[in-house]
């Protein structure tokens, strides 16, 4: 059994090409909200990095650990600003079309 991934939520290409107009503009509000949430999230944790390395509080695993997490975050993120991008390409298409 395979380690579930974060972008195996996102909705792919084929899914986005079969939403409906109401469908496309919820899961644009919606990777729109999530992205703005993550950028938050990775600020709040460079903090955390920044004053733990300052104060001499950030053991070797805490650091890896949140290097991990961060790579995550950051990955998810720019999935979640692509799915964006062809989420409004669509809704842009259905506009277009009539």
């Amino acid at each position: 059994m395979s380690v579930p991934n974060w972008n195996d939520l996102l909705p792919s290409f084929e899914q986005i090409q079969a939403m409906s107009p109401d469908q496309l503009k919820a899961a644009d509000q919606a990777a729109d909200s999530y992205k703005m949430t993550l950028g938050y999230g990775l600020a709040a944790v460079g903090t955390l990095l920044a004053n733990c390395a300052d104060s001499g509080e950030l053991g070797m695993d805490t650091a890896r650990d949140l290097g991990w997490l961060v790579e995550a975050l950051g990955s998810l993120s720019a999935r979640l600003d692509d799915t964006g991008n062809g989420i409004r390409d669509r809704r842009n298409a259905i506009k277009r079309e009539g």
